[in-house]
Formats: C-alpha cells, structure tokens, sequence
C-alpha cells in the first residue's frame, strides 16, 4: 500500500529540478511551521487553544518536551480561529534569558500601535501588571488580542515569571477580552511558574506529547499530495519508528526521501531512497547534537560498549514523562550484543552518560536501586538510531519492534 496523492509524471530534467525544490520547501525540519493548513495531527490541541480565546478571561499554557512542535501550533492555531466579524490580533514574542517583565512586555508593545505610534514609546521606562491590563482593555469589541510569550522556561528572572502570573490574574479578574499564551519546555506546568496555583482557575493546561504515528503519517501524506507523490506503507512505518514521536524528524526524513525518489525520477518513495537520504539527514543534524553523541560513545579501548549502551536507551520503553530503569536496557542491549546483558554489565555505563566527561546525553532521578534515566535532549534518540543504522548495529525490524512501545503502546496497533 501506498500513501499520498499520484501526480502527473514529470517530462524534463528541468521539471524534476523544479520538483524537488517543490518538497525541499514542503516540509519544515529546520523551522516552526508557519501556516495552519500543514499544521497536521494537532486537532485536539487546536480546538482547546481556540476554546481558551473565546472564553473571556481564560489563558492558556502549551509545555512538553523540546521538539514536540509548541512553537509551531501556538503561533499558527489563530488562523484556524473563525470569529465570524471578530478580528485576531496574534502578537508572538520569545523570551529570553536575560530577560525583565519590562522588556518582555515592552518587545510585545512594539508590535502593538496606538494612535500611530507602537505602544512601547508610552513606555520609555518600567512597565508593570497593570499598565498591560490598561493596553490590552483599548482593543476594540470585535478584536480579540493573542499575546504568545514563546520559550518561557528560558527566562531566568523568577520576579518576571511571578510578575506574569499576577498579570494574567489581574486580566481574568477584570475580565478583559484578551488572551496570554506561555510555551515552554517543561514536565509540568509548576517548571515554568511557581504562581500557578493562584491562576489555575483561568490558565488552561495544554501538555504536547510525542505524535502518534498516525499523527506522524499525516504528516507526511499531507505533504506529498500537492507534490503529486506517494510513499509505500513499510516506508511511511520505518519513517514513523525513527522519528520517534518528534514532528522534526518526520519533516527531515521525508523531504530528504521526497529528494533522493525525485532525483531518481519516481514519484514513490519506498525503503531504498531512505537508505539513500540517511547520511544527509545525520549531516543535517544539529552540530552540538552530533558533538555530544561523540562525546558520549568514544573511547580508547576498543572493546567498550558506551555506543551500544547508548543505543539501546534510544531504545527502551518510558514513562510519560521519558524516563526508563536501568533493567529496561537488559532486552534491547541483549539483542545488540547477541548475549545476555544484566544490570551489572552496564549500569556504570549509564551513570557515566550523566557525567559532562561523556557530554552528559542522560539525566538521572532517584535513589540508589531506584534510579532512572532519560535524554536530557529528546532530539538525540533519532540521531542515536540513524548512527545505529549507519554502523551496521541495528536493522530497520529492530528500530520496528523494540521502539514500537517507546511511548505510547498503541503505536503497536498503529504499525
């Protein structure tokens, strides 16, 4: 079986070329996606974020993992918003480390004008909760105002984070029509804001998780259509293991595909253009990703198994918030190294992979016999399975049975 949307065939060199330019461009590793329309498998999130803009005095917090697609759906999910005669004011701003409440407040008044000048000239020196509660009161009643505050967990300042608390209250409390989004990376809501007890009666909760893979295969179906080209059913599956629930992955593995089908001039993509794409989605990798993972795996004696270590952690099932025990490796380790593999053989391994000597790629929690482990860099568990392929470690079945629990078990019925 096959998925996406046959085309007309190309006749020339020149329109192949013109083709693959078409799905260099149709998918997004490197960027947030920018419009609704290619805002696939987010539906759930998308109707509780637009729920949130029409209830007056209700905000909303978006957090999850890194890679999980926050900044995409919170800056796009407002053109999926219809309001009949209403007008939406989206006004995205990143926060960033060094960052004070003013400065947050004053890079949102930039993009806001009153009486043609940007609201921020009002403001030439500190700027507090209620000043913000006084600019977003003047927007007019059929205009509904969405201030995204992206990266939020980056900003450093424990007073500015109180600060928007407060000011989220005081807008829900006057019931002013305007809407404040935080995106951050985060376990839960209490890592980004220690207030949010006091306001969570007006902040929705709204936690991005790893895509499902059907989620994952709209992705990429959804793309391929306007191109005119299809992917086989093993194909779309072995992308869906590797990618590991992070949307990034998918866009990387099916624009390099889509490339490697359309300079060999098909429109099907199937398991050899794939194998082909390989060595340029590795290369396109994030350079700190690929510092690290060789941080991590090198070493003088040629008989040590950090690399396999490594690979079946990219491996083992975890918990909803991405951690796994150390008995989790013992299967998947065991199938790496052709014998049995208990605890004792590799859980010095692990603790070493924790330490800044091996570019800590793990993170620990626990108590002795109770420790548990998990990326500190979601994206690293791809980049771990392509390396794994690339040497030979590990086949395309295995990436296909051992991932398939890796967070959600209904992925199994889904593959």
């Amino acid at each position: 079986m096959a998925f996406g949307v046959p085309g007309k065939t190309p006749t020339t060199h020149e329109d192949w070329q013109r083709r693959v330019l078409d799905a260099l461009d149709a998918f997004s590793p490197g960027a947030p996606i920018d419009e609704a329309s290619l805002l696939a498998g987010r539906s759930s999130q998308i109707d509780r974020m637009i729920e949130t803009v029409f209830q007056r005095g209700q905000h909303a917090i978006l957090y999850g993992e890194r890679g999980v697609g926050k900044s995409s759906l919170a800056n796009t999910f407002s053109a999926k918003v219809v309001g009949g005669a209403r007008i939406i004011t989206s006004v995205p701003v990143n926060c960033h480390p060094s960052d004070d409440f003013s400065r947050i407040w004053r890079n949102v008044f930039r993009r806001l004008s009153r009486e043609g000048k940007p609201v921020s000239e009002y403001y030439p020196s500190e700027i507090y909760p209620d000043d913000v509660v006084v600019e977003l009161s003047q927007f007019s009643l059929n205009t509904i105002p969405i201030i995204i505050l992206d990266e939020f967990d980056k900003l450093m300042d424990q007073k500015a984070r109180n600060l928007v608390a407060n000011t989220i209250k005081d807008l829900s409390d006057r019931s002013v029509k305007a809407t404040i989004i935080l995106v951050g990376v985060a376990d839960s809501i209490g890592d980004l804001i220690d207030e949010h007890q006091s306001i969570s009666r007006c902040l929705h909760q709204i936690q991005m998780q790893r895509m499902m893979p059907s989620e994952l295969k709209e992705i990429v179906s959804s793309r391929l259509g306007p191109l005119g080209m299809l992917i086989r059913g093993d194909a779309l599956n072995h992308v869906v293991s590797l990618s590991r629930g992070l949307p990034h992955y998918t866009h990387l593995f099916g624009q390099q595909a889509a490339k490697k089908a359309l300079e060999a001039k098909t429109l099907v993509i199937d398991l050899e253009h794939l194998d082909a794409a390989l060595p340029d989605c590795i290369e396109r990798t994030d350079q700190m990703l690929r510092k690290n993972y060789h941080k991590a795996v090198s070493s003088p004696r040629r008989e040590n198994i950090y690399t396999e270590v490594l690979l079946a952690s990219a491996l083992a099932p975890v918990d909803d918030l991405g951690y796994f025990a150390p008995a989790d490796l013992r299967t998947p380790l065991s199938e790496l190294l052709l014998r049995d593999a208990p605890v004792s053989l590799y859980g010095q391994h692990l603790k070493k992979l924790c330490e800044n000597d091996r570019g800590n790629p793990l993170e620990i929690t626990g108590t002795d016999r109770k420790f548990r482990y998990r990326f500190v860099e979601p994206m690293m568990q791809p980049f771990i399975l392509m390396n794994g392929l690339k040497k030979g470690l590990i086949t395309r079945k295995q990436i296909e049975d051992l991932a398939a629990n890796h967070y959600h078990s209904a992925i199994v019925g889904e593959l």
